[in-house]
């Protein structure tokens, strides 16, 4: 097997007197979809935020790509899609704009961009279905059309690491079916996605692995089994729809 894209190994975070994270491992990688579920407060953006280094860990290590994550962020390698972009929805910014910064790391010190820069935001926008928008101002969008703005961000970086918080929040059918599509078109690709998601309905088609999270990893492995009852009701207490 080759070497994980992401290596937690006995992670733990606080806030204060909050035990966010308890001693938290796991793997992911290239070429999978690794799904992680939980309740609102489980963990989940506290993980997301000890791997791009925004949220100090107490104990553990992170390894991406067998490194320290400092340098596989400078090389952008990895791409991070939050719940909530803290975005002046009003700014006049237009969708390619914003795809485009997903090239910056990779423009130099000038952040002129090259026609490479511009290809490869040109192909993004092709692939998440948004080029005929490209030139509306990002508040424009509907919500759907904004989340793919920004997978469509990471996809034109060409991070070999995607983190998507709740990506399917607020989206509607037809941009869930052009996210799915594309992240299985990006994992094929050979790139490592972790996703956190409450639609567990869609949970078997996306991923091809589930994390069950409540501070700690409750279990891992395939989507049938997590989305099991006895499994299910480990993480989210026995008020669960089990998805048919």
């Amino acid at each position: 097997m080759s070497e994980p894209v992401v290596d937690v190994r006995g992670v733990s975070v606080r806030y204060g007197a909050v035990q966010a994270l308890d001693d938290v491992s796991l793997e992911l990688q290239p070429g999978r979809i690794v799904g992680l579920l939980g309740v609102n407060g489980s963990g989940k953006s506290s993980l997301f935020g000890a791997i791009m280094g925004t949220v100090p860990i107490a104990a553990g290590r992170i390894r991406l790509f067998g490194g320290e994550p400092a340098a596989a962020r400078k090389r952008a390698l990895v791409s991070y899609v939050p719940q909530a972009e803290a975005v002046d929805w009003d700014f006049p910014l237009t969708v390619r704009d914003v795809v485009l910064m997903g090239r910056y790391g990779r423009m130099g010190p000038t952040r002129r961009a090259s026609r490479q820069d511009r290809d490869a935001t040109e192909q993004a926008l092709q692939r998440v279905g948004l080029r005929d928008l490209a030139s509306r101002q990002i508040g424009e969008l509907s919500g759907g059309q904004r989340k793919r703005v920004f997978i469509a961000r990471g996809v034109a970086q060409e991070a070999s690491l995607l983190l998507l918080d709740e990506p399917f929040a607020g989206v509607d059918k037809a941009s869930e079916r052009v996210i799915v599509e594309l992240l299985h078109g990006l994992r094929d690709e050979g790139r490592g996605i972790l996703v956190s998601t409450h639609d567990l309905a869609g949970v078997p088609e996306l991923c091809d692995e589930v994390v069950l999270l409540q501070r700690r990893v409750l279990f891992r492995g395939p989507p049938a089994t997590a989305l099991a009852p006895e499994a299910l009701a480990l993480a989210f207490g026995g008020g669960v729809a089990v998805p048919r």
